[in-house]
């Protein structure tokens, strides 16, 4: 089997992460924060090492701002109920995936808040100012840091700062779940004052894990609320980091492994993604000389990450993907990706692509036979 669903989750993991979970729920599963006892006291320091390990690789001045969630979509919808009032204006990119334009539209919808979109080009890059999109009530500019779609990358520096710069008062959401350790993401450096990011993905952790960096020292209310091992004779929700977020048991085998999958990822980094770019260098290369099929993906190798998708003119997507896993033994996605909006803006919506996503796991053999198994497909 091929595997090339990478960006809908990564397989297989690291021999590490494997071992850390296995490790975890064998000999130290205990309910962290919750008990004086060895068991719980190992559990407290595994969840505080990851911590550490977490806000050291996205450059967090405070571990304490690292709030562990079950992955980026909730990470992103502890944002907005966290943060959004009646009456606030919402900015976000033509290029967002459902996680962040299901729960807008809902506010949207209830009238509790009004959504502006940011354009972006055919390739799926922002190419216009955010400034005439900027009201008086607006609280939150969202932007998806690398599609999962196309695998285009935002320059979110640079429009953190021009946000910024026309007003230090609203905030900006760095939806990270594709480009957490696939680009090194250093939040002082981007200045924004969320990154929601996943562990399944690119940082090769377990599903089920992810998280959100808080950098900003705005109020917000709690998201879920509960019992925290802390302040146990208080009925209120405590308001200190990371607790006021993390009500609820953990889920500590998933925290061990997503630390694991970065300790796996980080010093390999740089190698990965140059591997991965040559991948997507040599499917597009292969791919552009089929009649009839169209390449989705950023056109240059420095704004891109690992994943391209591409249609036919006369073969559905959704034949072109049972062919390659039942022909092939090739795993890819075939649809919308839960992104349309993302799809209306490359011209694809709405019978999607075929989406192809590639990891630190993937063999130049594996790229060789899925372009021969394309052209074969397509010899219409």
């Amino acid at each position: 089997m091929i595997y090339l669903d990478n960006a809908a989750t990564t397989f297989p993991r690291p021999q590490a992460v494997i071992q850390s979970v296995a490790q975890c729920l064998n000999e130290y599963c205990a309910n962290s924060g919750r008990s004086g006892h060895r068991l719980a006291i190992e559990a407290a320091r595994k969840v505080f090492e990851a911590r550490e390990t977490i806000a050291e690789f996205f450059n967090v001045t405070d571990s304490r701002n690292v709030i562990f969630t079950a992955n980026a979509t909730m990470a992103i919808n502890c944002v907005f109920e966290s943060l959004l009032e009646h009456g606030d204006h919402v900015i976000v990119s033509s290029m967002e995936h459902n996680a962040v334009m299901r729960p807008l539209r809902y506010l949207e919808k209830e009238g509790t808040i009004s959504l502006s979109l940011i354009p972006c080009n055919e390739y799926g890059f922002i190419h216009s100012d955010i400034h005439p999109l900027m009201q008086t009530n607006t609280k939150l500019v969202v932007i998806n840091h690398a599609s999962n779609v196309n695998g285009v990358v935002q320059d979110v520096a640079s429009i953190v700062k021009r946000v910024k710069s026309y007003d230090p008062d609203v905030a900006v959401l760095i939806d990270a779940s594709q480009s957490a350790g696939v680009i090194p993401i250093d939040v002082q450096t981007i200045g924004c004052d969320f990154i929601a990011f996943t562990g399944h993905k690119s940082l090769y952790g377990p599903q089920g894990i992810g998280g959100l960096i808080i950098n900003t020292a705005r109020s917000l209310k709690p998201f879920i609320m509960g019992g925290t091992g802390s302040k146990s004779e208080s009925q209120y929700q405590p308001e200190f980091l990371p607790d006021k977020f993390e009500s609820g048991t953990l889920n500590l085998p998933g925290i061990v492994g997503l630390q694991a999958g970065i300790e796996y990822i980080q010093p390999r980094m740089h190698e990965v993604r140059a591997k991965e770019l040559q991948f997507i260098q040599k499917i597009a290369e292969s791919l552009s000389n089929i009649k009839g099929l169209r390449l989705y993906w950023s056109n240059t190798l420095d704004r891109q990450i690992g994943v391209i998708s591409f249609s036919h003119e006369k073969i559905p997507c959704s034949e072109i993907g049972q062919r390659l896993n039942d022909e092939f033994s090739i795993c890819v996605r075939v649809g919308l990706h839960c992104a349309p909006l993302a799809h209306e803006t490359l011209g694809s919506f709405p019978d999607g692509t075929v989406r192809v996503s590639v990891s630190a796991f993937t063999k130049d053999s594996d790229i060789d036979t899925l372009c021969r198994a394309v052209e074969r497909i397509t010899k219409v």
